[in-house]
């Protein structure tokens, strides 16, 4: 297995990926959408998506996207998309996708890496304490939806 940080001419590869992840996440499938995202995303420096392949396929990504502590004055980054498809789960990647991004912050001199998961996300949740995330009992986290104008 491989894992490499995507270029932009990764992304109708990642789109089907990051459209099943939307999928998971209760959304409508738009893979032409996904696509023009992730592109505008890696073009625009917006996000860094780190891709897991196999003999050539692609079967895994996750997207970090940079943010700032105030409070420590240093770069942090959002985890905020980690999938891995249903028939590659027992490989390995979803770990490996997870060491790259906390291998690439630290390279990228980052404080921290931070990410959520639904509550019911019981596998996902198993991983991420697997691989040394804690769960944040220190801050209320509020949310919200800002509507169109």
């Amino acid at each position: 297995m491989n894992i490499r940080q995507a270029k932009i001419s990764d992304a109708a590869a990642i789109a089907p990926l990051f459209n099943q992840y939307r999928e998971f996440y209760r959304q409508a499938s738009d893979l032409q959408g996904a696509e023009a995202f992730l592109k505008a995303c890696l073009k625009n420096h917006e996000s860094i998506i780190l891709i897991a392949e196999e003999n050539g396929e692609l079967i895994g990504f996750s997207q970090l996207y940079p943010a700032f502590s105030s409070v420590s004055m240093k770069r942090i980054y959002i985890l905020n998309d980690l999938f891995v498809a249903p028939h590659a789960r027992t490989k390995g990647a979803g770990s490996q996708l997870l060491l790259a991004a906390k291998d690439y912050a630290a390279e990228n001199g980052a404080k921290s890496l931070t990410l959520q998961t639904e509550h019911h996300n019981r596998k996902a949740r198993s991983l991420y304490e697997q691989n040394g995330y804690e769960e944040d009992t220190a801050f209320v986290h509020y949310h919200l939806n800002v509507p169109a104008k």
